[in-house]
């Protein structure tokens, strides 16, 4: 069979695709990725063909506008972006998939795809990485902005959510959606994010049960998985010199990163500094955008653009970190203590997840700094968190590699009669 798959975000959303078109490949099957060419490097270094949308210029552009971390607008002007490159992405997918043999997977927002589906009549398989992309009334997700709403009777949060898309959402989304849709001859849609944007054939939920358990109003074809991981060490991305020499030189350090795609995060990192050297900690940064750092970093402080989290997290002595899915994934596996500090989209909603397992704290980004210090010091000195920790990591070792079973399903799909 052949896969084209697209992966449309940051480092976060393309990392589990790679680990999924990889477990494809160890099959058999021919997969062409769909990303940024700002991926290009990685996806090819991890053997696969690679078809890039847009231009490592937009993706660098997008990342440098603030409005992308708005608590409350960030979502609205992604989806702006993302229709306004939808036509693109039509044509770039459209012209990968073959008429026969060929079956569709895409990330969330990977819209093009859905419409070369509904265009083509191919199988495909929508991948979520993150389980706010389910809404439900029965567990609500924690939303930007708005907070944790699972206090409010079923039929409430029901009529709540079905109103804010259809007067919201579909109000700003739909039309410009449509005419997109009517340009290819596909008629007008409704209900974007609730229904439209799940392929028909097949929903997979990328996480285990235990993170998000299945819900009775998600689409009926949903199927969870577990955390794809990507194992980059895997392939050859070995941690560099420098970086091995500064983990052994000392106790483990708190690594802090806003995130890969987060270039705005000087506040951020202002007081994750601060924290770390008022308690003594040892710190590592994690960031390509090296203008958000603070000028003088202390004694005991490193900073890296890159590295890959499956051989650095074990490392560490705890995480400060955004609650990117991916991240927070990684987190997990290695069995360290996060402390979250959401910006926007789905991270508010990972963060509260985290923190009901019990391995993570949550902070505000408008927190002051005495209140950064006591939460990681009490990140680091929790008695009983090991447990929850080890918990956690036990378990996702024990369910096996969760791409596997994604590439199970995924074949399923292909192998059903049209």
């Amino acid at each position: 069979m052949q896969f084209v798959v697209s992966a449309l975000g940051s480092a976060g959303d393309v990392h589990p695709f790679i680990a999924i078109s990889q477990a494809l490949m160890a099959r058999g099957h021919r997969v062409q990725m769909i990303a940024s060419p700002y991926f290009e490097p990685r996806i090819r270094r991890a053997g696969i063909e690679f078809t890039p949308l847009g231009t490592s210029g937009d993706f660098e552009g997008l990342l440098q506008r603030p409005e992308l971390w708005h608590p409350r607008q960030g979502a609205r002007f992604l989806f702006e972006e993302l229709l306004i490159r939808l036509p693109e992405a039509f044509t770039v997918t459209a012209a990968l998939s073959q008429p026969r043999d060929t079956v569709l997977v895409g990330s969330s927002l990977s819209w093009g795809l859905r419409l070369v589906q509904e265009h083509s009549g191919l199988p495909a398989a929508t991948v979520h990485l993150s389980p706010i992309f389910l809404p439900s009334a029965s567990l609500p997700s924690v939303l930007p902005g708005i907070g944790d709403l699972s206090w409010l009777p079923v039929w409430a949060l029901r009529a709540l959510q079905s109103g804010a898309e259809r007067w919201l959402v579909d109000r700003w989304v739909a039309p410009r959606l449509n005419r997109v849709r009517a340009e290819r001859g596909l008629a007008p849609v409704q209900r974007v994010l609730s229904r439209w944007m799940h392929s028909p054939d097949l929903v997979i939920g990328a996480w285990p049960d235990w993170f998000a358990p299945p819900q009775p109003d998600w689409p009926a074809q949903t199927q969870t998985s577990g955390f794809p991981l990507f194992h980059e060490s895997l392939g050859g991305g070995l941690l560099d010199p420098s970086l091995e020499a500064f983990l052994a030189a000392g106790r483990a350090p708190v690594g802090i990163t806003p995130g890969s795609a987060m270039a705005h995060g000087a506040a951020f990192f202002a007081k994750a500094v601060d924290a770390c050297a008022s308690l003594g900690e040892r710190a590592l940064l994690i960031t390509p955008f090296r203008g958000q750092l603070p000028l003088n970093l202390p004694a005991g402080t490193m900073h890296v653009p890159y590295a890959p989290f499956s051989a650095l997290l074990p490392r560490l002595a705890a995480l400060v970190h955004h609650g990117g899915i991916g991240t927070s994934a990684q987190a997990m596996a290695a069995g360290i203590p996060q402390l979250v500090v959401p910006f926007a989209h789905d991270q508010f909603d990972n963060a509260a997840r985290l923190r009901r397992l019990g391995v993570a704290d949550t902070l505000s980004t408008a927190a002051p700094v005495t209140e950064w210090r006591a939460a990681l010091r009490g990140l680091l000195d929790a008695p009983g968190r090991a447990l929850a920790l080890r918990h956690c990591a036990e378990r996702m070792s024990a369910e096996g590699p969760a791409a596997a079973r994604i590439a199970d399903q995924l074949e399923a799909l292909g192998r059903r009669p049209r």
